[in-house]
């Protein structure tokens, strides 16, 4: 009876687990799912409040943001693109899968003012200051 090579056990384990959420569906997440938080920063100027979203390697088709009186949201998924097979990882820090990112809105910003844009990885959310439209709820759409 040979010993079992739990190694090499641990490593498929990983795999699959590495796999199976990277894969899944291409439906955006809801914010009860398991998600990783892309870097954010979120700030204003004289005229404006400013959302910035660290999203590198991804379709800006495939991004939805969404925006009401409070809170401006980001989700989609990022897609492994690394080749299929057993890899060895010797670091591994790039987050795939699907993401959410929920930010509060500040006090006198105009959500139904949002301009998206995606540029060299980073999407830019951008709401004018000033009095506020009537509530709703808006899916921005995002300029490439």
């Amino acid at each position: 009876m040979s010993k079992p090579d739990k190694m090499g056990d641990l490593e498929e384990i990983f795999e699959i687990l590495v796999t199976s959420y990277s894969q899944r569906g291409t439906l955006a997440p809801g914010e009860t799912e398991m998600c990783w938080r892309p870097p954010t920063d979120a700030y204003e100027t004289q005229e404006e409040f400013i959302v910035q979203i660290e999203l590198a390697g991804l379709d800006p088709t495939q991004i939805e943001v969404l925006a009401d009186s409070k809170h401006l949201v980001v989700r989609g998924v990022r897609q492994d693109i690394s080749p299929p097979g057993k890899k060895h990882f010797h670091e591994m820090e790039i987050s795939v899968g699907p993401f959410v990112r929920r930010v509060p809105l500040i006090p006198g910003v105009d959500p139904t003012s949002a301009v998206a844009r995606y540029r060299n990885g980073f999407l830019y959310i951008t709401f004018k200051k000033g009095p506020a439209g009537k509530p709703v709820s808006r899916q921005i759409s995002i300029d490439h």
